[in-house]
């Protein structure tokens, strides 16, 4: 009998985990799903094709659609919850479909009703907001924002003292112009609701600022003489409406508005249309610079020695700072880019003085440049940290690129959510999320070369590899853009080499040879 009860109990049990089971167990994990319902958002957004491909916007929707469904409670459950309405809203701004607005405002909704607790209540009850806003019906969009409950200091322009609404200040306005680029940058203090739009005869772009007055130190008037914009205009278009007005020069212009928060600010760019080309074959002689024919498909490249001025950057334990680090490397790196390459090479700075990070990219985009090189020394409270690292602009996918990018953009980072990082890059602007993989390959051809390059000389370099993180100066460059760093400053042995002309010297060529490795990927790809 016993000898019976336990073969019935051992069928019993390879019968229960042999067979099919909808047990937690045998459900694909939650984070992997999460993943991957990511990667296909990226890919979405890599290119305008894509884009435009209502095939491939409903493939990402079911992605995250099928956590919601299975995993409603769990972390990723709230995160894709948000993203749908975040992606519900991006397709509704691009095809103007009602559908879609309605759908983005049920998830925004449903993360309000369903997450009570989570700090995305607040981001969900803006972009309803933001939303209503943007259909001018301001009694509703004023409703949404007030029903935003910070988790911290409660913004001004969103909460209510009684029946006052405490306004929002527009305390600052910053100009950033070049030939052919401006860039404007409205300061706030606190997060509010915009509304931007281009009209004609004459040809000007305003942006309306919701629950914001006017702070007494901004200009009425701004009068710029470079760039594509010729005077600025502030004024309180209504009680609680502000008004920023860009009188254009030019009728073919292009702009782009985007937000960014710590501090919150507002971003406009401004730029010329480039002429359309001829349907004509292109000739075989191409532009020459400087009488010497131009062996490479890059034209002009940038190179921005970080900081300056009266921002040292990171400076080491014996007095070597940043800014004079990255300024050597720069001036040796330009002539060997030029005679080698044959290519304009443009430096954001020349000398110690200070650049804003705004003006950085701006000079990028005015020169049309094909590249964008950001040159950096590393710091870390960890005295034994040390190696090269390069990165490309996406967000960071750990503390230490997070730790980085907060320390380069001169911002302290304070609580967000990894989603709402993630989208405030790729959802802000597109024109910089097709240049990302150009980017990723720029990145890797300079991280091998300059790990390649010091090792030939010096022991005991390390390769941290390639990174990805949310850099200022490298968000709007409209060119393959990266940020490397050329070594820890805090490491009093890499601070000792980063004194000698020699090793600069080996840190400019190695850079070098990885533009040219990277030209040269093109070149042959460009063939075929």
């Amino acid at each position: 009998m016993k000898k019976f009860s336990f073969l019935i109990a051992l069928i019993l049990l390879v019968g229960i985990a042999g067979a099919p089971s909808s047990s937690f167990s045998a459900q694909p994990n939650v984070e992997s799903m999460y993943q991957s319902a990511r990667s296909h958002y990226y890919a979405l957004f890599s290119g305008r094709e894509k884009l435009n491909d209502p095939r491939a916007w409903n493939l990402v929707i079911r992605k995250f659609q099928n956590i919601v469904k299975t995993r409603p409670s769990s972390k990723r459950g709230r995160d894709a919850t948000y993203t749908l309405g975040l992606l519900y809203e991006k397709w509704y701004r691009q095809t103007g479909k009602n559908e879609y607005k309605e759908r983005s405002v049920f998830y925004f909704r449903r993360v309000i009703r369903n997450y009570p607790k989570s700090t995305l209540v607040d981001d969900a009850q803006r972009h309803i907001g933001d939303i209503r806003f943007n259909e001018r019906d301001y009694v509703k969009a004023r409703s949404a924002y007030n029903q935003a409950s910070s988790r911290q200091n409660r913004p001004a322009g969103r909460s209510n003292h009684g029946d006052k609404t405490v306004l929002t200040s527009l305390t600052d306005v910053k100009t950033y112009s070049r030939d052919k680029y401006t860039r404007v940058v409205l300061y706030l203090s606190a997060k509010t609701a915009y509304h931007s739009q281009k009209l004609s005869n004459p040809d000007r772009i305003f942006i309306d600022l919701l629950d914001t007055k006017t702070s007494s130190g901004v200009p009425k008037t701004i009068r710029l003489k470079k760039g594509t914009a010729g005077s600025i205009r502030v004024a309180q278009n209504r009680s609680k409406v502000a008004r920023v007005a860009l009188d254009m020069k030019y009728k073919d212009t292009y702009y782009d508005v985007s937000s960014l928060n710590n501090p919150f600010r507002i971003v406009i760019d401004v730029g010329r249309n480039k002429v359309a080309t001829s349907k004509k074959p292109a000739p075989q002689n191409r532009a020459v610079v400087k009488s010497k024919p131009s062996t490479s498909r890059i034209r002009t490249i940038v190179l921005d020695p970080g900081h300056g001025g009266k921002d040292p950057g990171a400076i080491g334990r014996t007095g070597l700072r940043e800014k004079d680090v990255t300024l050597s490397i720069a001036k040796k790196l330009k002539p060997i880019l030029e005679r080698r390459l044959g290519c304009r090479v443009i430096l954001t700075r020349k000398r110690d003085k200070t650049l804003a990070l705004d003006e950085r990219t701006v000079i990028a985009n005015a020169n049309n440049a094909d590249l964008f090189i950001s040159i950096h020394v590393n710091a870390s409270r960890n005295r034994k940290a040390r190696g090269l690292e390069t990165y490309f602009l996406s967000p960071a996918r750990s503390e230490d690129e997070l730790d980085t990018a907060a320390r380069e953009n001169m911002l302290s980072l304070k609580s967000s959510s990894e989603v709402e990082n993630d989208l405030a890059y790729i959802m802000s602007d597109l024109t910089n999320t097709s240049k990302v993989n150009d980017s990723a390959t720029l990145a890797g051809a300079v991280q091998r070369s300059l790990v390649k390059g010091m090792r030939r000389s010096y022991s005991g370099v390390k390769d941290k590899g390639v990174k990805q993180a949310m850099f200022y100066v490298l968000w709007r460059a409209t060119m393959p853009s990266a940020l490397v760093e050329t070594g820890f400053i805090t490491s009093l042995g890499e601070e000792k080499r980063l004194r000698s002309s020699k090793y600069i010297d080996n840190l400019a060529n190695s850079i070098a040879n990885g533009v040219i490795d990277y030209n040269r990927t093109y070149k042959i790809a460009s063939a075929f």
